[in-house]
């Protein structure tokens, strides 16, 4: 857990396997000005073991669980990769939690989400295998960061490898996040979001085409779109000052906000819907597949 700084809170979710500690790096950036609060997910990282399956409404849970451990009422939300889907959900569920959104990375999920091509996947993956052998250990640099910035600072590469490798999670957490990322699809409720939103996206992402941060911008009434052209998937790595520079000046722009007030029956209808989002995240899924194959064998 890292509580540093004053001002307004800010509450920054990792991704898929990686542990808090990738913040780290930039972390001085923000603390001149705002409250950084960060943390593991459970069962991963510095995390307490967890050996039973996840659902992303259970991670959001746990946001919020984090922000009660600190006596925070509501923060400003900044979600990395899979905490992008993670802080969407808070956002869905607990609106009430979220001064304002930050989706870094992110994307709304499920089987109509923008896809990379084959080709530039199956050349991620060569790189990723290539530079693993040659490092001897695992270096997914080629999926983090653009060709350019690899090329041009692999001073810096170097530098920020090891903040993805430390704490990471055991390999059935590994699975339990992968299964809640597949299980995972918000593209019909986009429109339910009351949280002033800013979608921060890599024109270079490989791992979540930016096609992706379009689809959120446009499903989330108000959202404003900042893509950094030449960035890949880590924005805020590999482009530090851009980024810090454009979440403190968001949080500075919504540092009134008051979230809308709960209703007790909607704080009761998130706690019992809670432990079945998996399987309500298939059956989203499986009808959005089904509707979408309809649609293209009407076409035809």
């Amino acid at each position: 857990m890292t509580d540093r700084g004053a001002g307004e809170p800010v509450l920054l979710i990792t991704g898929w396997t990686i542990s808090s500690a990738v913040f780290d790096p930039v972390a001085d950036l923000y603390l001149p000005h705002v409250r950084v609060v960060a943390y593991d997910h459970r069962g991963a990282g510095r995390s307490a073991p967890w050996p039973a399956p996840v659902s992303m409404a259970m991670l959001a849970a746990d946001a919020a669980r984090v922000l009660d451990d600190r006596g925070i009422g509501s923060a400003h939300v900044a979600g990395l990769s899979m905490g992008a889907a993670v802080a969407l959900e808070l956002a869905i569920r607990m609106p009430h939690r979220v001064k304002s959104l930050v989706l870094i990375g992110g994307g709304a999920g499920g089987p109509a989400a923008p896809r990379a091509g084959v080709r530039a996947v199956a050349g991620t993956f060569g790189t990723v295998l290539s530079d693993s052998l040659r490092h001897r250990h695992a270096w997914p640099a080629a999926a983090l960061f653009s060709t350019r910035f690899r090329d041009e600072r692999p001073d810096k590469v170097a530098q920020y490898m090891p903040y993805f490798a430390r704490h990471r999670a055991p390999p059935w957490m590994t699975g339990w996040q992968l299964l809640a990322a597949a299980c995972f699809g918000r593209r019909g409720s986009l429109d339910r979001v009351r949280s002033p939103t800013l979608v921060l996206h890599g024109g270079n992402d490989v791992m979540a085409p930016v096609a992706g941060a379009h689809l959120l911008a446009d499903g989330i009434p108000g959202a404003e779109l900042h893509v950094v052209p030449e960035a890949g998937h880590a924005v805020p790595l590999e482009q530090p000052a851009e980024s810090a520079q454009l979440l403190l000046d968001w949080v500075r722009r919504h540092a009134g906000t008051e979230p809308p007030t709960p209703r007790r029956l909607d704080v009761i209808g998130e706690r019992l819907t809670r432990p079945f989002c998996l399987q309500a995240g298939t059956l989203r899924n499986t009808w959005d597949a089904a509707a979408a194959a309809a649609s293209r064998l009407g076409c035809r």
